[in-house]
């Protein structure tokens, strides 16, 4: 879910540079934008999740590196050919539809802004996330084996 903010950043900038108001259509978009992200961002969290639990031994930072080189071409190709799919139907190229642009414009400009953050951003916050998790399973067993003390 971390990965929605990055897509509600080019929505605010695509409709800021435009002078677009945000209105109901563009709202679907926003929500197809939400299922095109997370997508996105799970596929590369199941991949991590996944080469952990084969393989108990391979370090937090060397899942990370592994599934992101492995679904970095995956990845690109749907954004790019979303966006690219998405843009014209924004800008009227061949025809516009008054009602459909502002949806494609916040799903191509969200696609366009989510997608390098989540391949960025994503997995430095995997590799916080392990090593807060680490941090913590080493204050509890220190918490553990301190014996206790009873008061006098």
């Amino acid at each position: 879910m971390f990965a929605v903010p990055f897509g509600l950043i080019g929505v605010i900038f695509a409709f800021a540079i435009h002078g677009e108001a945000i209105g109901f259509l563009a709202m679907l978009g926003v929500i197809g934008l939400v299922g095109i992200v997370v997508n996105d961002s799970l596929i590369l969290v199941n991949l991590v999740n996944r080469m952990r639990e084969m393989d108990p031994e391979v370090s937090a930072r060397s899942a990370v590196v592994q599934a992101t080189k492995h679904r970095l071409r995956p990845i690109l190709l749907t954004s790019v050919t979303t966006v690219a799919g998405l843009l014209p139907m924004a800008y009227g190229v061949g025809g516009s539809d008054p009602f459909s642009a502002p949806m494609a414009l916040a799903m191509g400009y969200g696609i366009l802004f989510a997608t390098p953050l989540t391949l960025i951003l994503l997995p430095c916050l995997l590799l916080v996330q392990d090593d807060v998790r680490t941090l913590a399973c080493k204050a509890i067993r220190k918490v553990s084996r301190e014996p206790i003390r009873k008061a006098p």
